[in-house]
């Protein structure tokens, strides 16, 4: 039985880009999205973006910033 404490937890840097210009989404976005792997972070992203978008992870951020920025497990904040 695994330990559900100790899960390892990233803070994705996730990418948003409209499709088009029509789009009402911003021309760019980024979200960091603390989550266990790559594709949970764009799934979580992909549910709070409107319309058609590109999403893509472009980076990570260091758990140091992380815990600096109070980014906690689960949470998605546009940065």
């Amino acid at each position: 039985m695994a330990n559900d404490k100790h899960k390892r937890f990233t803070a994705y840097l996730v990418a948003v880009t409209p499709v088009s210009e029509t789009d009402s989404q911003p021309a760019d976005a980024v979200y960091a999205a603390v989550r266990q792997s790559p594709a949970e972070a764009v799934s979580a992203v992909r549910a709070l973006v409107e319309g058609e978008a590109r999403v893509a992870v472009v980076g990570s951020l260091s758990a140091r910033t992380t815990k600096a920025i109070n980014l906690q497990p689960g949470e998605v904040r546009i940065i």
